[in-house]
């Protein structure tokens, strides 16, 4: 399955912070949307970064910082786009969960000629590739029961 069709399922929805806002507010827009990640742009919504539960955690964790006290910026933890891993809407779910596992990440961000498109998760990815093996089973046991493809209808019902 191509990255497109897993976006075209799930809708394009795309969730995103400014980098300037507080990191107590990233947290918030998790929450609220019970997603694990935001996409960070700047004021001119360009891509700058991505935010995690991760980033959040252990950053956070680590500088020993009251999140609701400190005026720390998103920026200021991000994973900033020099490190972010892009995809393509041609890219497979395969080739997506092989990166996933590869840069032991968890979310890419889908790119295009004109920028922002989608954010692919890895349970985007898996539903995609179980969704495949799925078809593709069901396929086998079809030819498996009736590999000629002749189907003989009984006209007394």
């Amino acid at each position: 399955m191509l990255v497109s069709e897993i976006l075209e399922q799930k809708g394009k929805v795309v969730f995103t912070i400014n980098e300037n806002d507080v990191i107590y507010k990233a947290v918030k827009k998790l929450h609220d949307y019970k997603i694990g990640s935001l996409l960070v742009v700047n004021n001119n919504d360009q891509l700058t970064g991505i935010i995690s539960e991760r980033d959040i955690i252990y950053k956070c964790y680590t500088s020993k910082e009251a999140m609701l006290e400190t005026k720390v910026t998103v920026k200021e933890r991000m994973t900033g786009s020099e490190k972010i891993v892009v995809g393509k809407l041609t890219d497979t779910a395969t080739k997506m969960m092989n990166t996933m596992i590869q840069k032991k990440i968890r979310h890419i961000p889908i790119i295009d000629d004109e920028g922002i498109v989608g954010l692919i998760s890895i349970g985007d990815v898996l539903k995609a590739i179980i969704d495949d093996g799925e078809q593709e089973a069901n396929l086998l046991k079809e030819h498996i029961q009736n590999p000629l493809g002749i189907h003989l209808y009984n006209g007394n019902k």
